[in-house]
């Protein structure tokens, strides 16, 4: 096993120490005996730790950085024509590499480079990759003077300098154009520009991006007296509506503006008409100067802008003649327009005689007047120009009451005994838009047991002249109809017991309901060994061996009590007591047994419903 001397531990352990590529040689005190150093292994492993850090250093991310670039120029000019822009660039470069040499490029090799200076000494300026690129091992941050010449193009009176920029923290401009005329320029992505005079120069300055190019165009400037005027034209889409009291009008005013832009639009108001709102991209404000809407952009429009402005006139009831609403924009080369009128009740509405407009079909009016109503429009017109006049006829009639509250059907079933008691339950499927109850006539001595409402329990109340009313739901809307829902009643009578011979006569009646019914069917269940008298059948239905169903509860289509709309509405009902307060009465179910005779009648109004038969019921 081969140990080392004291003097070589000692070598090692500095060589371990010290920086890579560094060689200690230990310091003999005596050539005989070293020094010696005597450490714990713990801690040598932190000062080895500790050096290793310091020598693994972070590197920078990246060789160098440009902190700014400012670049000034001057155009040169021979015979009248610019030639070239002279630039003069200072660049302001950090050096971010501890040591050796590093590139950076700092101009396109599209310019021609005249000198590149650092401290007032010549740079060594190479070409790599077509771009000027500067070779250096300065250390940290210094300056670089630049001289170069950019070409210059000139077409159709327009001069420009472009050339593309290296990447910088911050990038100025400044070029002067020798110039006698006003001129105007125009810096590509400048994000702040502006120009003034110096003697006989125009000078622009600008800041622009960290990356990109540079690229200057100009001009000699219009003076402001032989720019041209805008041209405007107009055409103007009105939707007249008739109805409840009142003339509304819903126009839309599409410009289309040339050659400059407007910030200011005025039009001209029907006289007593009130204007609800102004619509359109950009405005700033408006007011109704007398009969004169002015309109305040923000901007200057050009090109196509469009306006809404909504107005309404109290007109009042009854019969009356009107003139429909004709909004004019002022200061237009060219206006025309659209009229339509739509009816919002029951009015009759005709036309006067007409003047500077012309009749067209409803079908051949534009969309933005039959896309923004419902209603049908029941008259068009076009028109050209400013002298408008549409006369309009009303003649309002009155309303016919409709039906509001249907019965799709009534089924009904009944049980009688033969110790005289019967028991009915009726089911009322029904279609109600906005009738508060159904009042329902019961027949004599009937005791009301049980109502339902959509499945759900409810407290009924007693009408002033002794009807039952029963508190509705209003249909929910289905496929652009009213939904049906279903009403069921249960109540009992009490009869004459069947004679001891066994033959007697069975008689009753069903509820009378305030709406009629399309359909109504009644099941009678008679005690097992009943045998019918086939000729003593009368009544208001008619008997019949099997129910025709003329209306399957398929057919329509029916909230279920589940239904989550139903809930929520009946819970809400129930809430605010329009679904009756108080005790909540006990669901019944119908015991059904023995043997059924069916009757049907279609359409019942408001009529008694009854049937009757004799009998022979064996003991």
């Amino acid at each position: 096993m081969n140990t080392l001397s004291p003097t070589r531990s000692l070598v090692l352990a500095l060589a371990l120490l010290s920086p890579a590529g560094a060689v200690l040689t230990p310091t003999l005190a005596h050539a005989e005996e070293p020094e010696r150093v005597v450490m714990k292994l713990g801690e040598f492993l932190k000062l080895y730790e500790s050096n290793k850090a310091l020598a693994q250093a972070e590197k920078s991310p990246r060789d160098y950085a440009i902190a700014s670039a400012r670049y000034s120029g001057e155009v040169l000019v021979a015979e009248g024509d610019p030639t070239s822009a002279v630039f003069k660039t200072t660049m302001r470069i950090e050096n971010l590499k501890k040591d050796g040499w590093v590139r950076v490029p700092i101009l396109p090799a599209t310019v021609a480079l005249q000198s590149a200076t650092v401290g007032g000494a010549e740079a060594a300026v190479v070409i790599e990759n077509d771009y000027y690129t500067l070779v250096t091992k300065r250390p940290g941050a210094f300056e670089l003077e630049l001289e170069f010449a950019a070409g210059i193009s000139t077409s159709a009176g327009k001069s420009n300098v472009n050339f593309e920029l290296v990447p910088s923290g911050a990038t100025t401009v400044t070029l002067a154009v020798p110039a006698s005329d006003e001129l105007d320029f125009t810096v590509a992505n400048a994000r702040l520009q502006s120009d003034r005079i110096e003697g006989d120069k125009r000078l622009v300055e600008a800041t622009l991006p960290a990356t990109g190019s540079l690229v200057i165009e100009w001009q000699r400037e219009i003076p402001e007296a032989a720019k041209q005027k805008s041209r405007v034209y107009s055409e103007v889409y009105t939707l007249v509506s008739l109805g409840e009291g009142l003339m509304k009008a819903n126009a839309s005013v599409a410009y289309t503006i040339l050659f400059a832009g407007q910030s200011e639009l005025r039009l001209k108001v029907p006289k007593g008409m009130t204007i609800l709102a102004v619509t359109g991209n950009g405005i700033r404000d408006w007011k109704l100067e007398g009969e004169e809407l002015r309109v305040v952009l923000n901007y200057a429009a050009e090109g196509s802008y469009s306006l809404g402005i909504e107005l309404e006139k109290v007109i009042g009831e009854g019969s009356k003649k009107l003139e429909a609403p004709v909004i004019v924009p002022q200061n237009v080369e060219r206006s025309k327009g659209y009229i339509g009128v739509e009816s919002r009740g029951n009015h009759e509405i005709s036309a006067g005689k007409v003047k500077g407009a012309t009749t067209v079909d409803v079908r051949s009016l534009p969309a933005a007047i039959l896309g923004i109503t419902s209603k049908p429009v029941l008259l068009g017109y076009k028109y050209l120009g400013a002298d408008v006049d549409v006369p309009l006829e009303i003649a309002e009639h009155d309303d016919i009451d409709v039906l509001v509250t249907i019965l799709d059907q009534i089924r009904a079933r009944t049980m009688w005994t033969p110790e005289g008691r019967r028991i009915t339950s009726v089911r009322y499927q029904i279609r109600n838009n906005r009738r508060q109850f159904l009042r329902l006539e019961l027949p004599g001595g009937a005791e009301l047991w049980s109502v339902s409402v959509g499945g759900r329990a409810v407290q009924p109340a007693k009408a002033g002249d002794g009807r039952v009313m029963i508190p509705l739901l209003r249909s929910q809307t289905s496929g652009g109809s009213l939904a049906a829902f279903n009403v069921e009643v249960v109540y009992v009578e009490s009869g004459e017991k069947t004679p001891k011979n066994g033959r007697g006569s069975f008689k009753a009646e069903l509820p009378r309901a305030d709406a009629p019914s399309t359909y109504v069917a009644w099941t009678v269940y008679s005690p097992t060994g009943t045998k019918i008298r086939k000729w003593s059948f009368d009544g208001d239905l008619r008997k019949v061996r099997y129910l025709s169903d003329p209306i399957p509860e398929g057919d329509v289509y029916v909230i279920e009590t589940a239904s989550p709309e139903v809930a929520q509405q009946g819970q809400s009902q129930a809430d605010n007591g329009s679904l009756g307060e108080g005790a909540v009465p006990v669901p019944v179910s119908l015991p059904l047994q023995g043997k059924a005779t069916n009757f049907e009648k279609l359409l019942a109004l408001d009529e008694a419903l009854s049937v009757s038969f004799r009998y022979k019921l064996k003991r």
